[in-house]
């Protein structure tokens, strides 16, 4: 056999394995790609989720100072909505006069904060309270 047969099939691999790396190299950058994506939206997930979960306790916090004025437990008049970790406050008393014996009332609280010039976070709660 002729020695120029018996190369002649590496001959035309020569290149095959840079493109193996090539392709390689490829998969694994958008590998990396999806792994940092998904660290990223879990990451402002959860930062809005804890967000969420503070407004929540800012307007509860809010309910509760109310509820506790009216029945005499804060030592003096309610002073208005309080800022409760950042959080603006705001009540709103439904169905009457708050503790009117034996009236059901209505206390909805929203708790509201600015996250960007564009984006706010806000959450209302409502509490019945009868006395």
């Amino acid at each position: 056999m002729h020695p120029d047969r018996l190369r002649r099939p590496t001959v035309n691999q020569q290149g095959f394995g840079l493109m193996t790396a090539i392709f390689v190299i490829v998969v694994l950058a958008l590998f990396g790609l999806l792994i940092a994506r998904y660290t990223v939206i879990s990451s402002l997930s959860s930062s809005e989720d804890y967000l969420w979960a503070e407004a929540i306790y800012a307007a509860d916090t809010t309910a509760q100072r109310t509820i506790l004025f009216h029945d005499h437990g804060g030592g003096g008049a309610y002073a208005g909505d309080p800022t409760v970790a950042g959080f603006t406050t705001s009540r709103t008393i439904i169905g009457g006069t708050l503790g009117a014996s034996g009236t059901p009332t209505t206390i909805r609280v929203t708790a509201t904060r600015a996250v960007s010039p564009t984006e706010n976070i806000s959450r209302t709660i409502e509490v019945k309270y009868i006395l």
